[in-house]
């Protein structure tokens, strides 16, 4: 019959830490057991042989000394929660039988039923319920009644040597019949009212604990279809501005190229100033929807499958033949000095060719007319460093923390276009590559300009 508690429930799931809290209290337990016998025979002069009590402290100190073992042993134990929560069940089992022992010992070496802490089986049998399911404290409340009923009856008949408490209860009272039978009385009812009572309210506990784990549960399902519902207008919205977007926008600017180039008939020089303007706005809102784009399919696993051997210097070319026509635009010189010979770097080829765009675009948009961009790239020991600097005004140091969030723009004077993702963009596709990047602004000595570092891994067939 399959146990019907292990279903990985919070209050299953907690077992294990209230095992070693359990484990913990022993501790002081074993402590609490020292001190009393002093104080009994120090103080209140109660005599009795203290040595065979002491034995089974030191016993008990010992046994949780295995206890705690065992618990850390639990810890490092990768197991799934139903494995974990058997463990625990038979790490409990074994803790609360070798309590409720080691209290009857006690209590045998210190009076027996002349000893009013008999009542500490109460507490075992509380600390139980909260450890163990209801049908296994019926078992475990039998074990702690028949092993005091044991020892009282076997001091009553003689089988067990008793010790008296000199000084404390008068000479054969647990000898006298009447006075047995009303503590094993009082104290059978009471344990059985504890053990009925704790149960209860451990497992209403549990009942409760459950229901809102299942409310829980019904709530994050009902967000995983929320989400999933989310997913499906994204990858529908991906399609329309993939196709009925993007496409007519390349068709648009490819036709206003072609006018450009003659072949509609002449262009004169003011209709190629509006032609040339309008071509410029048409690859802005292209750009704008390649943002989008790139920031919806960037993942991690996704890039991963397009990894190669990579050779940075051919990406690097293409990065500045993409941009070369907004830096003449915007009267701006690009550079690169990119050696021929660097190392292959392990990575996406066209999501490489994105990030130095990304990274190029971004100092010819904060640069004024007549400044510089340039790139450059550097070998160090297992990686390749990419630096992107220009000569503009610089990023006040309070944008600084945000420069690479989605959305986030530096806010200017003149107006640049852009939805914010440029940067954002290049920091999932640097981190999806495992490597860093950061930014450095001012970095000249005039106090301006701006410079981007990223780095990336080398290849592993540079070795």
């Amino acid at each position: 019959m399959d146990d019907p508690v292990i279903e990985g429930l919070p209050e299953d799931v907690e077992l294990s830490r209230r095992l070693r809290q359990y484990v913990n209290l022993r501790w002081v337990a074993v402590v609490a057991i020292i001190v009393s016998i002093v104080l009994a025979q120090a103080i209140f002069d109660i005599r009795f042989p203290a040595e065979p009590a002491f034995g089974v402290a030191i016993a008990l100190a010992l046994l949780n000394l295995g206890f705690f073992l065992w618990a850390m042993q639990e810890t490092r134990t990768n197991l799934s929660v139903e494995a974990r929560v058997r463990r625990g069940r038979t790490f409990a089992h074994a803790q609360i039988v070798a309590d409720l022992v080691g209290l009857s010992a006690l209590l045998h070496f210190t009076g027996g039923i002349e000893n009013p802490f008999l009542f500490f089986y109460l507490l075992h049998i509380g600390l139980g319920s909260l450890l163990l399911p209801a049908r296994d404290m019926v078992w475990v409340t039998a074990l702690a009644l028949g092993l005091f009923v044991g020892l009282v009856s076997g001091e009553y008949v003689g089988w067990l040597p008793h010790v008296h408490l000199s000084g404390f209860f008068p000479q054969e009272m647990y000898r006298q019949g009447a006075y047995v039978v009303a503590v094993l009385a009082a104290f059978g009812t009471t344990l059985g009212l504890v053990a009925v009572v704790a149960t209860g309210i451990a497992s209403e506990l549990r009942r409760r604990r459950e229901a809102q784990a299942q409310a829980r549960l019904t709530e994050l399902e009902r967000t995983r279809e929320q989400l999933a519902e989310l997913d499906r207008m994204r990858a529908f919205f991906l399609g329309l501005a993939s196709h009925d977007l993007k496409t007519p926008l390349a068709v648009a600017v490819n036709y206003v190229q072609t006018i450009l180039d003659g072949y509609a008939g002449e262009v004169l020089p003011k209709q190629r100033h509006w032609l040339e303007r309008t071509q410029a706005r048409l690859e802005e809102l292209l750009q704008l929807i390649n943002d989008f784009l790139d920031v919806s399919l960037l993942d991690a696993q996704r890039i991963a499958q397009e990894m190669e051997p990579t050779c940075l210097t051919t990406v690097a070319q293409l990065a500045l033949e993409d941009v070369a026509a907004r830096a003449k635009e915007k009267a701006v010189t690009v550079s690169s000095q990119v050696p021929a010979n660097l190392s292959m770097v392990y990575g996406s080829p066209k999501r490489l060719r994105r990030l130095l765009v990304n990274l190029l675009d971004n100092g010819i948009k904060f640069t004024p007319q007549g400044g510089q961009v340039t790139l450059t790239a550097i070998e160090e020991a297992d990686h390749v460093r990419i630096d992107v600097l220009d000569t503009g005004v610089g990023i006040p140091s309070s944008y600084l923390p945000h420069i690479f969030e989605d959305y986030f723009r530096v806010r200017q004077r003149e107006f640049i276009p852009g939805a914010g993702l440029g940067l954002s963009t290049a920091r999932r596709i640097v981190e999806a590559h495992g490597g860093k990047i950061w930014v450095e602004s001012p970095y000249r000595s005039d106090a301006s300009g701006s410079k981007f570092s990223c780095t990336l891994p080398k290849s592993r067939s540079n070795a």
